[in-house]
């Protein structure tokens, strides 16, 4: 009877121990799944606070991110909304002033003083452009020499100009009238002469970079209007001071 029992308590013992054994090894596998998750949760709640704290958005700085953006793809948005409801409007122009901001001042300055028939402002894909109507307002007629009023608005538009650091093209247009004289052969000299001379007196005068603008001439090949009345022949007569935009700028540069 006592080796049956002995047996007997031997196997018992045994199976206790594989039981014990499958218990230890089930414990440290719950144990490494569990340092998992706790790397799992720990890596979720940083996520959740990167993304908390990238939810919490300055309005200022967005505004001024948003009137960048906008001004690069040539949205009105920036400047029929501007920041803090137009409150900060009275405050000079800063060093690194956007082309719509510039474009609201200086359509300001045109209303004020009553210039909308001899200065136009508009947007395009090229940036802001200042038309000059080069009719006898600014030049005289088949001429491309500087009259007194062309260099007062001249001065008056770089004040705007210099606040911002994007290249410029001055390019002169005439209407389909022909010209044919000893110092203008056809409208290609005059146009490109009228814009010429506004770049030099821009940086001979005002001390604009000679390196941030050109000058080009179109003569009467890129018309504004068609040329079928005075009225639009004298609009086509005209000189753009292009504000290029940012993308441009950069290409321009190479």
């Amino acid at each position: 009877m006592g080796q049956p029992i002995k047996a007997a308590a031997r196997a018992a013992e045994s199976r206790f121990r594989k039981k014990a054994e499958e218990r230890k090894v089930e414990t440290a596998g719950m144990m490494r799944w569990l340092l998992t998750y706790a790397d799992m949760i720990t890596l979720m709640l940083a996520l959740f606070i990167i993304l908390f704290a990238m939810s919490t958005i300055s309005r200022v700085k967005f505004q001024r991110f948003a009137t960048s953006i906008s001004g690069g793809f040539d949205n009105v948005w920036s400047v029929n909304q501007p920041p803090n409801g137009g409150t900060n409007a009275h405050l000079p122009l800063q060093a690194n002033a956007s082309i719509p901001t510039i474009w609201k001042h200086l359509r300001r300055y045109v209303e004020r003083n009553r210039l909308q028939s001899q200065v136009q402002l508009h947007m395009d894909h090229r940036g802001l452009v200042i038309s000059l109507l080069s009719d006898k307002a600014y030049y005289n007629s088949g001429s491309a020499r500087l009259r007194p009023e062309t260099r007062v608005i001249l001065n008056r538009v770089y004040q705007f100009l210099k606040q911002n650091d994007n290249l410029i093209r001055v390019e002169g247009n005439t209407d389909d009238v022909p010209i044919h004289t000893q110092r203008y052969p056809s409208n290609w000299e005059l146009s490109t002469a009228r814009a010429v001379n506004v770049v030099r007196y821009l940086v001979e005068r005002d001390g604009m970079l000679p390196t941030r603008v050109s000058a080009a001439g179109y003569g009467q090949y890129r018309p504004r209007v068609p040329n079928d009345t005075p009225a639009h022949r004298q609009e086509n007569r005209r000189v753009d001071i292009v504000l290029l935009n940012a993308s441009l700028s950069r290409a321009e540069k190479g």
